[in-house]
């Protein structure tokens, strides 16, 4: 038998303090309090400055070209590691989310991509816990080199088009481990998902 857990624990904040900020971010800590009278203080919470109305701050768009797979290989500072993902990034202020996926594609990996070829695979939360705000996950279908691959992006060193099966190999030795870049493949791999 499934326990019947209380659904409607809404959280207020009782006190914010803006910590930092940059052109992106605003990090606060804020102290909650549920509504059976918890408090929680210093909840850190990461706000993105631009978001649209439906709350996507990000985007993040699985290039497909000739039934291959493109990733790339970036240093993440933060790790102190590469890790191997999809394009992404933040959308732009009044810019529509496939306009946005389309934008990312084009700055990071040189590829072009019909809007009609632009799938949706809906919002995530990449981290609901931190983070206020959901990524937009895109597929671009039928993708076609519109100049080599070269970006200004730092840590980003490799573009590289994958067969299907060196993907599923990839995401099974977990050397695919960003949230939003397993998610797309798992959706493209298996489209019942």
């Amino acid at each position: 038998m499934v326990s019947k857990k209380k659904t409607t624990d809404i959280h207020s904040i009782r006190a914010r303090k803006l910590v930092c900020k940059n052109t992106r971010f605003e990090v606060f800590l804020d102290d909650i309090e549920s509504s059976d009278g918890t408090v929680v203080h210093d909840y850190l919470a990461v706000v993105p400055r631009i978001r649209t109305v439906n709350g996507v701050a990000g985007i993040a768009v699985l290039p497909i070209i000739d039934n291959k797979i493109g990733l790339l290989r970036i240093f993440r500072y933060p790790l102190a590691a590469y890790s191997w993902e999809i394009p992404r990034g933040f959308v732009d202020p009044g810019e529509i989310d496939a306009v946005s996926a389309l934008r990312e594609l084009d700055e990071e990996t040189g590829l072009h991509c019909n809007k009609d070829d632009l799938l949706s695979y809906g919002l995530i939360a990449p981290e609901p816990g931190l983070l206020v705000g959901y990524t937009h996950l895109y597929a671009a279908l039928n993708c076609i080199r519109k100049r080599p691959y070269r970006t200004n992006e730092i840590g980003h060193e490799e573009f590289r088009l994958l067969e299907p099966a060196e993907l599923s190999s990839m995401i099974a030795s977990s050397e695919i481990r960003e949230p939003c870049t397993l998610i797309a493949c798992l959706k493209y791999l298996n489209p019942s998902c």
